[in-house]
């Protein structure tokens, strides 16, 4: 099958039913563990990276505040900590926060921006264990209960795996404090203990079952795309195959007559010329009968290769017309042009070089070809120019062969009729 690449972040990406199989087969395994394949994996990541960057710097910004803010709290419950608390909140947290965003920016690695998350988080809550441990008074351990804000907060922010790894850092530290710092009332302890596990695994578990969703969201929407995008392979190979002659690889003829139909209708609409040149390749039954089949087959794909390499605009058209039989369409080509194509074909079969011991007009595989211009009338029909060009071809074989008769219809100002 047809290989097309579906990766949006221009990785280079497996076949299209490599990646449908992938993803099927993802889906059919299960992700119990949040993870995919590395190709699914990176694609996932990549996705969502404007997203959850976008989502980093807002919930940054957010956290300066909120952790500034704090600030009120120090001086309700331990003023004796406040300026310690200033420094810490204004010139140890922000800056570091501002710094790793202008990191992540400059780096783009989707990957290490989850691992940034929870990274800010163990920072916070690093820097907010000092100011309690500076602390005095009975209500000095009742503020470990904040670091439970920190997991909440960062969890519903990081992906499931750094977020694990988060709640496991803040409970060290929680269980490090709270048998560091005194309980006067004997009961904060246990309560902040019994709250930062039940916050921890609520949190975590709402995190796992977002993070599911959103990867079984993305793997179902990874299949769509990989089933359209083989079917547009396939509806393109179809194509090919419907308007692709299949030896010289040309258009075949049923192209060729949508084609030229179109821009007869174009030229009779805008008053445009057209041309249209009808080439044979002279005595090519001949030929085979002397050369064999397969060799007959190599030169017709000799001569398409040929035809291409003279009508170069994009606008033009080189297609089989059956058999030994080609046709050329050349839009807004006056006689002239036309002419001149006509020249650089002849010289392009000659170079190809092909011994035809069996030709009656040279030693070499030549064409004879008659060539029409005309300026479409509002009555016309494209079939006309197919039958003038035809009756130049058999004009130009009556002459001797080895030509191309170009000629123009009435309507042009210049009629010529001879052997190029």
């Amino acid at each position: 099958m047809t290989s097309v690449d579906v990766l949006s972040s221009g990785d280079t990406a497996p076949s299209v039913p490599d990646q449908a199989e992938l993803v099927d087969r993802t889906i059919a395994n299960g992700f119990v563990w949040l993870t995919f394949p590395r190709e699914l994996e990176v694609r996932f990541l990549r996705e969502g990276a404007s997203k959850r960057f976008l989502m980093m710097v807002v919930a940054g910004l957010a956290s300066i505040v909120l952790f500034a803010g704090v600030i009120i709290a120090d001086f309700l419950m331990m003023r004796s900590v406040v300026p310690l608390a200033l420094f810490i909140r204004g010139l140890m947290y922000g800056p570091v926060i501002v710094a790793g965003l202008l990191v992540a920016r400059r780096l783009n690695k989707p990957a290490l921006n989850e691992w940034l998350i929870a990274g800010a988080g163990v920072w916070a809550t690093l820097l907010q264990s000092c100011i309690i441990l500076q602390g005095s008074g009975p209500w000095a351990v009742a503020r470990v209960v904040e670091l439970n804000i920190i997991v909440v907060y960062t969890c519903a922010l990081a992906r499931f795996w750094p977020a694990v790894a988060l709640a496991a850092t803040v409970g060290a530290v929680h269980a490090f404090l709270v048998t560091t710092v005194p309980d006067a009332t004997g009961v904060l302890i246990p309560t902040t203990t019994l709250l930062m596990v039940t916050s921890t695994a609520f949190v975590l578990y709402g995190n796992y079952k977002l993070e599911h969703d959103e990867r079984t969201a993305f793997l179902l929407d990874a299949r769509e795309q990989a089933l359209h995008a083989e079917l547009t392979a396939t509806n393109k190979r179809l194509t090919h195959m419907a308007t692709t002659d299949v030896l010289t690889q040309v258009a075949n003829r049923r192209y060729f007559e949508g084609f030229l139909a179109e821009c007869w209708q174009r030229a009779q609409a805008q008053g445009r010329v057209l041309s249209l040149m009808v080439l044979d390749v002279d005595y090519f039954k001949l030929y085979n009968d002397l050369y064999g089949h397969q060799a007959g087959d190599r030169c017709l794909v000799g001569v398409a290769r040929a035809l291409e390499s003279c009508i170069r605009r994009p606008g033009d058209l080189v297609a089989r017309w059956g058999g030994e039989e080609f046709v050329v369409v050349m839009m807004d080509t006056d006689m002239d042009a036309a002419a001149a194509a006509a020249e650089r074909i002849r010289d392009a079969v000659a170079r190809l070089g092909l011994a035809h011991q069996g030709s009656g007009c040279s030693s070499h595989v030549t064409l004879s070809g008659g060539c029409v211009t005309m300026r479409p009338q509002a009555h016309g029909e494209w079939t006309q120019l197919v039958q003038m060009a035809d009756e130049a071809l058999y004009r130009a074989k009556a002459a001797g062969r080895d030509r191309i008769v170009v000629t123009a219809d009435d309507a042009m100002p210049e009629v010529k009729v001879g052997a190029v």
